[in-house]
């Protein structure tokens, strides 16, 4: 489960929809999707979330009484409508079925021969499936949900009376702000409130959908509610109707009704039917002023379909003109982004225009230098810029048409910008060519550090994985170096390996790929492994985080960007941070394995240009083998393009596309040329930091939860490990489910499993990245510290 993504979530049934969801998302690219995501709930208690999670997730089928129309059915009528057998339900392609198990636990499919026999048809599916569980194997119940810092991390309060009224009040709970509920710790009295309702909550549900309110409430209530908005807000729901309502909301004249929206506002996504409210409830005689236009969201649809329009006629302008109008539809689209409507969706070229005008400022100035090494200057203190913001608006563009619409404005602005770059870098490269084997920088890892290889990390992705990493206060070193040549996998990832030294480049094949220099045999993916481990470096799965006090260093690949790029093409930059937040899950995961360091390295970056790059004739009988950007001339055979040298053999040489072109028609996304965008990449060197014990270092504050204890440990420092042990020196001793790092105010929180652990004398231990002792204070577990 990705943290920061739950945590972005607005209310509790979007968290638990967007855990579900990302459970498909989260396996490995190498893998099949799951046939089936399992929720088991032992105790039921997740029940009356699951009319919300129906609305919202197609997917989503529940094991129960034969009730197609609720989406349930027992186990058999389950495995024939996730085998999409069935006429109805129909489980939306591509999505993996979610199935809800009330009153069944992990531990009863587990335990197939003991399952009961009418539950057995689904044991099979926790083997092809994959089951919702807390990282310690347990079912997540809604307390656990909340707490855990792998969930939403609040603050609850863990005595039974807050047990039950949090269950009792789940309905409220499940659609309240979760701004609300972070401001404090949540008791009884918190939980009771909320299901006694609030009446703006109660007004905008009702709004939503005021046949559903109704039914579901009874006359007293009804009755309350009546004279609750007479009282408040000057309306009689029964008398006045849902249209008076939805021009007073819209209008925000007086102020209760101002309040209400931005009571709607905080989470608009709660309330799926206002817009269209707002829409039939907008005066048509009337004019409506521009600052009054944000809370129609008709206003906002007609100004996306001008915006839509204007994009496209900036197709037809030259580069100077594109970017004039761009700053000007800035200016006049801009504000946009902060109205209601881009969060829920419904803006998407407005948020696209904030990178477009990114772009028609970097593009405003040629990148220059008379040398490689001074364009690279250029290009990583913020020429790179000029890519990302490419990248960043077509990810903001979802449907064919607005793709159509962001694409014209970039091929205005960047293609020509590329295009002059590209012909200039090579210039410049072929006067003063780029290092070949002999005089390419060493990546070597020293021992208990670890080697993370990500295929296709460009440059400009490369600082985006920089902030990320920079977020969880991790120590980041880069070094700039050039890729390779040709920018291909098969040349360029083995010369970034620890076995660059043990190859060859005595024959330049069809393939690009080096030789062993003691067999003469073609690197392959096994012997690349068995040069590896003969270096004593360990071979590490995506999965394996290894042992680094069993092994010296390791080697792993995570975060293939470049066959997703291949796969993808125009739709890969909506696919980008997905795939960054795989790499700093795997970083953060070696590091919290014990590996002192990360080298992150890379093999290559890559073009990408929506509409295709322009196509250069390389006629085939003049070539053996011809990839986008690159190919090997034939014999004696003249062409017309620049050739290279090899990074290999710099006595072999290959041919490059000229300027930003591909030897292949239609190339959205290629590589293998001579750009800065696919030469330059950037080397990372991850580590915790050393944690210096700043003179009084020590535990300022540790307040007890139940189980769970807030450290702070003053003066204030990111980076220190926070423990809970029987033994100061003994690590083995740890108590808690796992050691936490403090982050840049000096706060970490840990958790402690074991309930019968309560009461019993522990210590709390600070230290460093090299488990070095820093500092400790006595605690009891769960309080009287």
């Amino acid at each position: 489960m990705r943290t920061a993504v739950l945590r972005n979530a607005t209310t509790l049934v979007e968290a638990v929809e967007t855990a579900l969801q990302g459970l498909a998302s989260s396996r490995s690219g190498d893998l099949a999707p799951p046939a089936a995501i399992l929720w088991t709930d032992a105790t039921g208690e997740w029940k009356p979330l699951i009319p919300f999670l129906l609305r919202r997730l197609p997917q989503l089928l529940v094991l129960g009484p034969f009730d197609p129309a609720r989406r349930s059915g027992p186990a058999i009528w389950v495995k024939c409508a996730i085998a999409r057998v069935l006429a109805e339900p129909r489980i939306p392609d591509g999505e993996a079925p979610i199935i809800y198990l009330p009153e069944v636990s992990r531990q009863t499919l587990r335990a197939a021969a003991d399952c009961p026999r009418l539950l057995q048809p689904l044991v099979e599916l926790q083997y092809r499936g994959t089951v919702w569980t807390q990282r310690n194997g347990k079912d997540w119940t809604v307390e656990a949900f909340l707490v855990s810092d792998d969930a939403l991390g609040l603050e609850v309060a863990r005595d039974m009376r807050t047990r039950e009224a949090m269950l009792g009040a789940l309905v409220k709970l499940a659609e309240t702000p979760l701004t609300e509920l972070r401001v404090r710790t949540l008791d009884a009295e918190d939980f009771d409130r909320l299901f006694i309702g609030d009446p703006a909550r109660e007004l905008l549900r009702w709004m939503d959908d005021p046949a559903l309110a109704r039914e579901a409430w009874t006359e007293d209530t009804w009755r309350a509610f009546r004279s609750r908005a007479k009282s408040i807000y000057g309306f009689d729901p029964e008398k006045d109707g849902e249209i008076v309502a939805g021009e007073k909301l819209g209008r925000r004249a007086e102020a209760p009704w101002k309040d209400l929206w931005e009571r709607y506002a905080e989470a608009p996504g709660i309330y799926r039917k206002i817009p269209d409210l707002l829409v039939r409830s907008k005066p048509s005689n009337e004019l409506v002023f521009p600052e009054d236009r944000e809370t129609w969201p008709d206003e906002n649809r007609s100004a996306e379909a001008n915006l839509r329009a204007a994009l496209i006629r900036v197709r037809d302008l030259a580069p100077g003109e594109a970017r004039e109008e761009i700053r000007a539809l800035e200016s006049e689209h801009g504000m946009r982004r902060h109205w209601v409507w881009a969060r829920l969706g419904q803006s998407p070229l407005a948020l696209a225009l904030e990178h477009l005008a990114v772009l028609a400022e970097r593009t405003a100035t040629p990148l220059g230098g008379d040398s490689p090494d001074e364009m690279a200057r250029v290009y990583a203190e913020g020429g790179f810029l000029a890519d990302d913001g490419t990248l960043r608006a077509s990810a903001n563009a979802a449907s064919a048409e607005d793709r159509r619409a962001v694409a014209a404005a970039i091929r205005a602005m960047y293609a020509p910008w590329l295009r002059d770059a590209c012909e200039l870098f090579q210039e410049r490269v072929a006067r003063a060519p780029l290092p070949t084997r002999d005089d390419a920088a060493e990546v070597k890892a020293n021992p208990g550090e670890s080697i993370l290889f990500v295929d296709g990390l460009r440059f400009d992705l490369a600082r985006r994985l920089v902030a990320a990493l920079e977020e969880r206060s991790l120590s980041i070193t880069e070094r700039l170096r050039w890729a390779a040549q040709p920018t291909v996998t098969p040349t360029a990832k083995p010369a970034i390996s620890p076995v660059a030294g043990a190859l060859a480049g005595d024959d330049l094949r069809e393939t690009f790929v080096p030789a062993s220099r003691d067999s003469g045999q073609p690197l392959t993916p096994d012997r690349f492994r068995r040069l590896l481990e003969e270096a004593g470096y360990d071979f590490l799965p995506e999965t394996d985080c290894g042992d680094p006090a069993a092994s010296s260093r390791a080697w792993t690949e995570i975060g293939n960007v470049d066959q997703r790029g291949h796969d993808l093409g125009e739709d890969l930059p909506r696919h980008l941070d997905d795939i960054l937040d795989r790499v700093v899950e795997r970083i953060t995961g070696l590091l919290d394995a014990g590996w002192a360091g990360v080298h992150v390295v890379t093999d290559h970056g890559w073009l990408f240009l929506p509409g295709g790059l322009p196509k250069c004739d390389l006629p085939k009988y003049l070539v053996e083998t011809r990839w986008a950007r690159c190919a090997l001339v034939k014999g004696e055979s003249r062409v017309e393009v620049r050739q290279f040298p090899w990074h290999w053999n710099p006595g072999l040489e290959y041919a490059a596309a000229p300027g930003s072109s591909a030897f292949t028609a239609g190339c959205i996304y290629a590589h293998g040329g001579v750009s800065l965008q696919e030469c330059l990449v950037l080397d990372l060197y991850v580590s915790r930091g050393t944690t210096v014990a700043a003179p009084g270092l020590s535990v300022k504050e540790a307040r007890w939860v139940r189980l769970r204890c807030r450290v702070l440990v003053g003066p204030p420092t990111a980076g220190v490990r926070v423990d809970i042990r029987r033994s100061i020196a003994d690590p083995a001793s740890s108590i808690v489910e796992e050691s936490k790092t403090t982050n840049q105010d000096g706060r970490a929180s840990v958790l402690v499993e074991d309930e019968d652990l309560a009461g019993e004398a522990a210590v709390i231990v600070l230290a460093d990245a090299s488990g070095r002792v820093l500092a400790t204070r006595p605690t009891v577990v769960g309080g009287g510290q």
